[in-house]
């Protein structure tokens, strides 16, 4: 059962993603690692402080990976995106305080990501505000507990580097660092005034306008302050080539609704732009220019991705050929610190074909063991194969060494000197690596082999974040954890009723399947139940989150049918496997 209750406490991270201070972080060193002079100089644009972009617009940089503004009006101010937890937006309040103490009036969040929306209590100050968000970003917060959290997990810890210390982590691409700690807490409050389309309002004399912009998310807006003609473009752009595709895992991410967004910011003309990270642009002349190249550098990779397709080329195919025209390449504001374009074009086949990249080959391609046995045989052996590996590591094809590692250690997972020369490939490859995710994904992996761990958040659940999340995202969660094997044999119905809410559900457990299905509590009545248990909705989660001890709290639960023992029995039963690294057999 405690596997679960691990699993349950890691899926309420995130993204996927607060921060800390660097200095509270567990981090790993990585002797005499270096950095590209380019990614050293993009830290810069980080700088940490308060900019003042207008009379009353103030934006807080460096502080965390997302930027937080305040708009000051007569009576009252406006925070729009407040940071990723409250130990940040403490920070960022404080520095705010010495501009205006004038009490919050209202809080925007353009998008759902957490670097936006984890610190709104620090703000609120325990008062009644205002919280505007797009409609959809209640249901895409409830998803943080969701089927595919525990792989999200890990990948968030590679990409941003959480695990590695200064010289590892020189920045992540649109903000200084992401640091989640044990000591992080979050503080997010749900929105009370959402809207579909636009929205127009006046908070303490400050008149705006949102409008709904997908992007990098589905729920993505921008801000538009029509009386000094500022544009908060939210995530839809940041000086770096944009995240059309993340190595931590989305669902697909729109190209052609990420240009027309960009299309819509560029109608208001705005004289000042300040983006959900990097720094400010004042000028409407430079922000036409640059928003023009950074929609046209999106638009090239999707429709010159889609010709590449209809030509019959494949994922790999495309990320070799899909390249961006000279004066888009060497734009300072395209530079891959974030994301990559062929990344992206990988992604665009996908999205849109799937995963058969249409060569007869892949149909049924050779499983990891039978590649490595073919690869063996070609190099004339398990030993040939390594002393390959070795000496291409030698000459400086670390990419090729990386890849005949994996094979290796598919033959003979004991092998050290293949992990030891995988590591000392993957740090060759970090070092010389400018995008922030892919060097801090090799490093990390690097730091995972050496050190045998798995990078995995240490974040403990705050319990009103707990409970603040629906039950169906725990019943998801349970479903896809059920152990196959152990629930071969099983064919168990539960029957729970949730005192506090009126809410009953049934969990049948039915050799090797979960169905979870919610009811009425008299739609219970007339079921022929093993077992029945009344709790209420908050037991239930914190036993789930490991909020509270099993034993005692399934003691404590009320039977109708069944006891604390046969309940138990099943709970066990939902348990995932340990996590390996991708290019690890199972064993």
């Amino acid at each position: 059962m405690n596997k679960v209750f691990v699993l349950f406490t890691s899926v309420l991270l995130l993204v996927v993603l607060g921060c800390a201070h660097k200095p509270e972080r567990d981090v790993r060193a990585i002797e005499g690692v270096r950095a590209t002079p380019t990614l050293e100089a993009h830290t810069d644009i980080f700088r940490k402080g308060i900019e003042r972009v207008a009379d009353n617009v103030y934006v807080a940089i460096g502080y965390g990976l997302a930027n937080c503004t305040m708009i000051e009006g007569n009576d009252g101010i406006i925070i729009v995106d407040t940071l990723e937890s409250r130990e940040v937006a403490m920070e960022v309040f404080s520095e705010f305080r010495k501009i205006t103490d004038k009490p919050v009036k209202a809080i925007i969040y353009t998008h759902n990501h957490v670097d936006h929306i984890f610190g709104a209590e620090v703000f609120a100050q325990g008062t009644e505000v205002a919280i505007y968000a797009h409609d959809l970003l209640p249901y895409f917060v409830s998803r943080l507990l969701s089927k595919m959290r525990p792989v999200i997990d890990m990948r968030s810890m590679r990409m941003f580097g959480t695990f590695l210390d200064e010289e590892g982590l020189v920045n992540s691409g649109i903000g200084p660092f992401l640091g989640l700690t044990a000591e992080s807490t979050t503080g997010y409050l749900p929105p009370t005034v959402t809207f579909s389309k636009t929205l127009q309002d006046e908070v303490a004399g400050i008149r705006f306008e949102l409008v709904h912009a997908p992007g990098e998310t589905d729920d993505q807006i921008f801000v538009w302050l029509p009386e000094n003609r500022v544009m908060l473009s939210a995530d839809n752009f940041y000086w770096t080539f944009p995240n059309l595709y993340t190595i931590r895992g989305t669902p697909y991410r729109s190209l052609q609704q990420w240009y027309r967004s960009l299309d819509s910011i560029r109608d208001y003309k705005a004289d000042y732009l300040v983006p959900g990270h990097t720094r400010p642009i004042i000028g409407a002349e430079t922000i036409e220019m640059i928003l023009r190249d950074y929609r046209d550098a999106i638009q090239f990779v999707h429709d010159q991705t889609i010709r590449g397709i209809n030509r019959g080329m494949t994922p790999d195919e495309l990320a070799e050929h899909v390249m961006l025209p000279p004066h888009l390449a060497e734009a300072p504001y395209l530079q891959p610190f974030y994301g990559k374009v062929s990344w992206t074009a990988r992604s665009v086949f996908s999205g849109n074909l799937g995963w058969f990249d249409g060569d007869s080959a892949s149909l049924h391609p050779l499983g990891p063991k039978d590649q490595a046995l073919l690869m063996a045989r070609l190099a004339g052996g398990e030993m040939a194969l390594m002393d390959h590996a070795e000496d291409l590591l030698a000459g400086g094809d670390y990419q090729a060494a990386l890849q005949l590692t994996g094979h290796v250690v598919h033959l003979n997972p004991d092998n050290q000197a293949a992990k030891d020369l995988r590591v000392k490939a993957l740090v060759a490859l970090g070092e010389r690596e400018e995008n922030p995710n892919a060097r801090h994904y090799y490093l990390t992996e690097a730091l995972e082999i050496r050190d045998n761990f798995i990078a995995m958040s240490n974040v403990k659940p705050d319990p009103k974040q707990v409970n603040s999340i629906p039950l169906e995202g725990y019943f998801e969660f349970m479903q896809v954890s059920l152990d196959p094997e152990a629930s071969a044999d099983t064919d168990t119905l539960v029957g729970m009723v949730f005192t506090d809410t009126h809410k009953a559900c049934t969990i049948h457990v039915r050799r090797g399947v979960a169905e979870i299905r919610s009811w009425s509590p008299n739609d219970l009545e007339g079921k022929d139940l093993d077992i029945k248990v009344l709790t209420d909705e908050w037991t239930f989660k914190e036993l789930l989150a490991k909020l509270r001890n099993p034993v005692i709290t399934l003691a404590t639960l009320t039977y109708e049918k069944g006891n604390a023992v046969s309940f138990g029995r099943v709970l066990r039963l939902f348990s995932q496997p340990d996590p390996k690294l991708p290019y690890e057999p199972l064993r």
